[in-house]
């Protein structure tokens, strides 16, 4: 990596880390993404995988029992740096990917495809689907899809991201004008309400 791609990871890195998104936990949505990918492209493996300095941290991941693996292992590392989709048909044919550990060892993956997730210009990481056999390359329908769907993917992300970085200052205004005391008081006594209809 020369010094302007280094630059220019480090940059993405810290987008990736000013989102506060890396650890934290199973996002309904998201999870109805992966599987959907699985639905579609009848796949047995599908993740959303942010490539963090030194791992790739799986936000969903459905298929495979793993939460993290180093980056130097991530199939997704590759794809961050495509501008389209990326495909590899047979693992095993891939110059680069057939030595990988996911390739060589378990769970032995023969077929990859994946989509960057892009927010504000980074590619934080990949929406991919995976197979334990090879496939025939997808169609450019497929292809429109699994890009649609990693948008749907950085859209959801971003709007997490906003509000959970606005959560603790509306929290903060409610409680420094008092809303908050206001609003614990009106949900007592509508929940009072609620246990007895007739009062």
């Amino acid at each position: 990596m020369n010094e302007s791609n280094r630059k220019s990871d480090a940059e993405r890195v810290e987008f990736l880390h000013s989102l506060a998104i890396l650890d934290t936990a199973p996002d309904e949505n998201l999870e109805r993404i992966v599987e959907l990918c699985r639905l579609i492209f009848d796949v047995p493996i599908s993740d959303i995988s942010l490539i963090d300095g030194d791992r790739q941290w799986f936000k969903s991941m459905q298929g495979l029992n793993l939460t993290e693996s180093p980056r130097q292992d991530a199939i997704c590392n590759l794809t961050i740096g495509q501008d389209e989709v990326f495909e590899i048909p047979d693992t095993t044919l891939h110059e680069v990917v057939r030595e990988n550990v996911f390739v060589k060892g378990d769970p032995g993956i023969r077929f990859y495809t994946g989509a960057t997730v892009t927010i504000s210009g980074h590619n934080i990481g990949a929406l991919c689907v995976m197979d334990l056999r090879p496939h025939e390359p997808m169609t450019q329908a497929q292809r429109q899809i699994l890009d649609l769907l990693s948008k749907i993917v950085a859209r959801e992300i971003q709007v997490q991201s906003l509000l959970r970085k606005a959560l603790p200052v509306v929290i903060s205004a409610a409680e420094t004008s008092g809303l908050a005391s206001f609003l614990g008081t009106a949900e007592t006594e509508d929940l009072a309400q609620k246990d007895n209809p007739g009062a």
